[in-house]
């Protein structure tokens, strides 16, 4: 098998509800990003309902391809539960009862004050010649398996934690010493904000040539693209073409670490020590949520008002009555005095401001839906920002309104650096 061939991994995600529609397979992504860096590379993904013989087909045919086949799911005590069954079957095995797995699962059982339901023991069924994935936090263990063909099989339950949980404490571990060909890839990411998807493009070249390496992805989501290298090669060609792209990028990106613009806010506030405060109206309390999600934001975080009509902000923010009826409270003017007004009635050093029109009703020819103006107020130095957003849908603009301010307070910080 070739060193490319060695890597190749294919991931099943198992479970009717996954390809109804009705829960998201949150698994895979996880698994693709945790498998990267310890060599392997994603080739295929698949969803498959609880079917035994569909199943056994489709893995007969990632065995053939890949060194190394994941599934998640299936590993539960319902009828509906066949993957091992279906691993069984295509290895040409029969299933064995582990006592010892079901004594342990008995006794998870009864620390929790329960009787053990005896459905629960076919989570100790494991297929001949294959080994224990121990699970710490539920009932089904997972489970390796070599394919006689060579490929190694591995199964995971679907809850998330648990397959986090056995991934690092034990498959990962495994992994490193039972495919000792598998290379680490150079990895590095870099979010930005405000660049178009088609621009990126354009400006990125033949970067992002499949053949490139490292080789390059983009992933948009609203006003943010998410860009990941991964290279393959020599460390000292990834290193340089990530410096060119810093380069080439550099007033897009606002972080290479943190996905979200509050989150790389966040950070920031909390590194310089700068305190901050939030008056929003279209926006209703979005950007606050976000900041207060983040863990230790208490140090810096003191405020969000929610302003919403022109009373709030005269009132709670002091904003002046004379703006509101010469300019209306959808424009610059008035976010410049939100921004303001948060800084001085709260005593934070940073003020974020919205202000729009959200839609679906309430825009006119010179004010539409989509129309949010940004405000970000430092040290007493104010700064604005217009967005003409799609009218998408509330939700969408309040969505890249958040994103967007906070992307704002970010470059007025950047500008004090």
């Amino acid at each position: 098998m070739s060193a490319a061939a060695a890597r190749r991994v294919a991931i099943l995600a198992v479970g009717d509800e996954l390809v109804a529609g009705q829960q998201l397979d949150t698994n895979s992504a996880w698994l693709a990003q945790a498998l990267a860096p310890l060599g392997f590379e994603v080739a295929s993904v698949t969803l498959l309902g609880d079917e035994r013989e569909a199943l056994v087909a489709r893995l007969g045919d990632l065995v053939a391809e890949h060194a190394l086949v994941v599934l998640t799911g299936g590993l539960g005590p319902t009828l509906d539960d066949l993957t091992r069954f279906a691993v069984a079957d295509c290895c040409g095995v029969e299933l064995e009862r582990d006592e010892a797995v079901v004594a342990g699962i008995r006794e998870r059982f009864a620390q929790a004050g329960r009787d053990c339901p005896e459905a629960n023991a076919r989570q100790a069924l494991l297929p001949r010649g294959g080994s224990w994935l121990e699970n710490e936090l539920g009932t089904a263990p997972g489970f390796r398996l070599r394919h006689p063909g060579g490929a190694w099989i591995v199964c995971l339950p679907g809850p998330p934690r648990e397959l986090q949980g056995i991934f690092e404490e034990r498959l990962a571990p495994w992994l490193v010493g039972a495919f000792p060909g598998a290379r680490p890839a150079s990895l590095a990411q870099f979010f930005l904000y405000g660049l178009p998807e088609s621009e990126f493009a354009e400006r990125v070249g033949d970067w992002m040539a499949r053949d490139a390496d490292p080789r390059i992805g983009v992933c948009a989501s609203g006003r943010v693209l998410k860009v990941r290298f991964e290279g393959r090669g020599e460390r000292v060609a990834f290193e340089q073409r990530v410096v060119e792209f810093r380069a080439r990028f550099g007033q897009a990106i606002y972080s290479e670490e943190h996905p979200t613009t509050a989150e790389a806010l966040a950070h920031e506030l909390l590194v310089r020590g700068v305190t901050c405060a939030c008056a929003e109206s279209c926006t209703g309390g979005e950007i606050a949520s976000r900041l207060v999600a983040v863990p230790g934001i208490s140090a810096v975080f003191l405020e969000g008002l929610v302003t919403y009509s022109n009373e709030a902000k005269v009132r709670r923010l002091g904003v002046e009555p004379e703006l509101l009826e010469r300019f209306g409270a959808v424009s610059p003017e008035v976010a410049a005095a939100m921004a303001a007004g948060a800084a001085a009635s709260s005593g934070a050093r940073l003020g974020i401001s919205t202000t729009g029109v959200a839609g679906p009703e309430g825009g006119t020819p010179e004010k539409p839906v989509g129309l949010v103006h940004v405000g970000v107020s430092l040290d007493g130095e104010v700064r604005t920002a217009e967005l003409r957003l799609p009218p998408r849908g509330r939700a969408l603009i309040r969505d890249w309104a958040a994103t967007s301010a906070c992307a704002l307070a970010l470059r007025a910080l950047a500008a004090r650096a």
